[in-house]
């Protein structure tokens, strides 16, 4: 541990929690709204959008796994071994998600849209995005060595990305759609730039709060001296791990459940219910119960263990979404309140994934004897891009399946109900599945994580 250094306090809380506030301002605006600007504003197909998701997640594999490499590398400067490159990286992010909602490009010639679509959303996720996600998620790590306290961190994590999805998800709505008496809402196509430009402001603004507010406590770079291993051979050490493994296919799981009813909510409420009030009143329901649960779930996770919560929390979150696809419900106030339940079952899991993270990082310490945050991280970020991949795909895929017409000014009734059951059906198979890997195959239980925190505790010990 660092000497002379602030204790853990309310300061590092609020400032991690800023700092996923700064990455949900680009992040949830793209997964919620990129779809049907692509979609509705530049005329794509949505099979063209959805191979865009899949191919720009073979790319992360390499930036993913490079950048956590280059974090595990770094050895540090007066910032600590995290913190700069949240400094460095704060800007870019923000003006390549500005980039990605340029509506005055909507009259360019088709091939040259799909060129700018994918040169935009690859400088922004696989490159911009990366250079600053993977050192904030690793940084925790680093504040704490307490796991109760990694615990609280991971809490306010999920509670700073409720704050920027419900912002999102409930504010967007009304400032691109124009309700007329009668007929269907208007996009205000021209709208995307300036809301994009707002929220990256915003994003700069809590990322320097992260900076400013974290403090760096754990030497990551002492507690990893001695021999470096060959890059891909840490890479398979670490991968191949049940642990590591477990919380992939979780992650995978969650993600396409929980990104495609984010990307499909736009579909569901202006074509299925034919009512976009419905959009930022998802965003309340989707964001809002985080806000209750996040308390509850830390205290859960700390009485009977994380694993032990989130398998609860996940398997719930399936069967409601479950419940919803076979009551076919029509009143969209009705299909608001289970989406409620949902989301207070997710909110266990949400709150408690970031310190699992932490858990893992722990028992591959462990296991190999080399301490890799950079590189765990990185790979369950890939494994998160994944989901958000065949979320973003499989929602393009499915919404050209079922027979929706982008820029048609009306759609089937064939075609609401098959996005109805894409929505519902879909999610319901992904948590449910992603909580039975939980409960049985992912193996850090409370009683393991507290003699695995013993062990690290009596080597830090003699450092």
């Amino acid at each position: 541990m660092q000497k002379n250094v602030k204790p853990f306090g309310m300061r590092d809380k609020i400032g991690y929690a800023a700092g996923d506030v700064a990455n949900n301002f680009t992040f949830n605006l793209v997964s919620s709204f990129l779809m049907i600007f692509y979609t509705n504003v530049w005329g794509i197909d949505p099979k063209l959008v959805g191979g865009l998701f899949f191919i720009s997640r073979i790319i992360d594999a390499f930036t993913d796994v490079g950048m956590g490499t280059i974090v595990d590398k770094f050895p540090g400067n007066k910032d600590g071994k995290f913190r700069p490159f949240i400094k460095w990286g704060a800007i870019p992010v923000a003006i390549a998600g500005f980039l990605l909602f340029q509506s005055g490009l909507k009259d360019l010639p088709m091939g040259t849209k799909i060129v700018i679509m994918y040169a935009t959303y690859i400088l922004w996720g696989s490159l911009c995005y990366t250079f600053i996600n993977i050192p904030y998620g690793s940084m925790a790590s680093a504040i704490t060595a307490d796991a109760d306290q990694r615990t609280e961190l991971s809490t306010f994590r999920t509670l700073g990305a409720t704050v920027a999805g419900l912002v999102i998800g409930f504010v967007t709505p009304y400032l691109i759609y124009q309700k007329v008496p009668g007929q269907a809402d208007i996009l205000l196509e021209n709208r995307f730039p300036l809301v994009a430009g707002i929220y990256g402001i915003l994003a700069i603004i809590s990322y320097f709060i992260c900076y400013s507010f974290c403090t760096e406590r754990v030497d990551i770079e002492r507690e990893s001296a001695g021999p470096k291993e060959n890059a891909l051979k840490g890479i398979g050490n670490v991968i191949s791990k049940r642990s590591l493994l477990s919380i992939i296919v979780v992650s995978i799981c969650l993600l396409l459940g929980m990104l495609l009813v984010g990307s499909m909510n736009i579909y569901v409420y202006s074509t299925y219910f034919q009512d976009t009030t419905g959009m930022a009143l998802a965003g309340l329901c989707g964001t809002v119960p985080m806000l209750f649960t996040a308390p509850m779930a830390m205290k859960l996770g700390q009485k009977i263990g994380k694993k032990e919560a989130s398998s609860i929390g996940l398997i719930g979150a399936g069967v409601t979404y479950f419940i919803l696809f076979i009551l076919k419900l029509e009143n969209m106030y009705l299909f608001l309140a289970g989406t409620v339940i949902a989301y207070i079952f997710l909110g266990i899991f949400n709150t408690l994934t970031w310190a699992m993270i932490t858990d893992v990082i722990d028992d591959l310490e462990i296991k190999n004897g080399v301490r890799d945050d950079g590189k765990v991280y990185a790979i369950y970020s890939f494994a998160r891009k994944l989901g958000q991949a065949f979320a973003g795909g499989l929602g393009g895929f499915a919404v050209a399946s079922v027979g929706y017409v982008a820029g048609a000014a009306t759609q089937t009734a064939e075609v609401a109900q098959g996005i109805y059951n894409v929505a519902t059906l879909i999610p319901a198979i992904a948590l449910g599945l992603g909580g039975l890997v939980v409960l049985l195959i992912y193996p850090l239980d409370r009683k393991t994580v507290e003699k695995n925190n013993s062990t690290l505790a009596e080597k830090r010990a003699q450092l």
